[in-house]
């Protein structure tokens, strides 16, 4: 049985993903910060003000080791924590606005001729474009789901 051969789109965004993972890597050195506390900051940046719970959730990593991401970011002036106005025990994690704005000033580039491109598509092809990158991205999700370990308790 030979290796399958794959549509030149679906090659194409394995380049995409390979792409932005360096991209991801180049940002994080740029901003002084390693991997995981750069994708800590990002999760903070894209979503808004979480727990650390939350963040160690999404970033699939202990409580502990989450604090101590954020409490580097925080050194950094990266991140703050921020009590809750509704129960003051509750402790939420945000990006600062030094931090959003330091990713923005690295990502503005790209985004922009992302955006001039795609704008200067005709309208049916900016749907499909749009359509196919959500459904990457619902793909995507669902195989990380297969690829994570389960709780089997």
């Amino acid at each position: 049985m030979g290796t399958p051969t794959y549509h030149p789109a679906a090659v194409a965004l394995q380049a995409v993903l390979a792409l932005a993972n360096e991209t991801e890597r180049e940002v994080a050195g740029r901003l002084g910060l390693n991997l995981t506390d750069y994708r800590a900051l990002s999760a903070l940046s894209q979503s808004g003000p979480m727990t650390v719970g939350t963040l160690a959730v999404k970033l699939g990593a202990t409580a502990a080791t989450t604090t101590a991401i954020v409490n580097r970011l925080q050194t950094r002036g990266y991140a703050e924590r921020l009590r809750s106005e509704g129960d003051r025990r509750h402790v939420h994690v945000s990006a600062t606005a030094a931090a959003s704005r330091d990713i923005m000033h690295l990502m503005r580039p790209l985004m922009d001729a992302t955006n001039r491109h795609i704008e200067s598509l005709p309208a049916a092809q900016q749907d499909a474009v749009a359509g196919f990158l959500h459904t990457a991205q619902r793909l995507m999700q669902d195989h990380l789901h297969t690829l994570t370990p389960k709780d089997t308790a």
